[in-house]
């Protein structure tokens, strides 16, 4: 395989179970970002990657961006961040996706609360 430090796009590296992931190509998506995403679970190599970066550790979401750089699990704020900081542009929108499970947790709550006080 290349070096990833040879790549044009960003390489993301993820599992079909991390709850991180799918808010995060959300985010990359309506940002329309290309990007390459890498399941760790049947790619013995990008697993030792993602093991080599976060010193043994298999933690997902992590990404590798063209400049050589990496962030592990990094919130949406901080995508944001380090997207920008390359020339990409994040609207609004796609800081939405990348806060889905965010929203969704607060919705629950919210739902959750009006039910114990029998409002809903």
């Amino acid at each position: 395989m290349n070096n990833p430090t040879d790549q044009k796009t960003i390489i993301m590296y993820g599992t079909p179970s991390c709850p991180m992931v799918p808010p995060m190509k959300g985010l990359l998506n309506r940002s329309q970002i290309d990007y390459d995403y890498i399941n760790i679970m049947n790619d013995l190599e990008a697993r030792q990657r993602v093991q080599a970066i976060n010193n043994g550790y298999e933690s997902v979401p992590t990404f590798i961006f063209p400049d050589g750089s990496t962030l592990t699990e990094p919130s949406a704020g901080e995508m944001k961040k380090k997207l920008q900081e390359l020339g990409y542009d994040v609207p609004l929108s796609a800081m939405l996706m990348g806060n889905m499970w965010l929203i969704f947790v607060a919705v629950a709550i919210g739902f959750a609360l009006l039910r114990a006080f029998g409002i809903f």
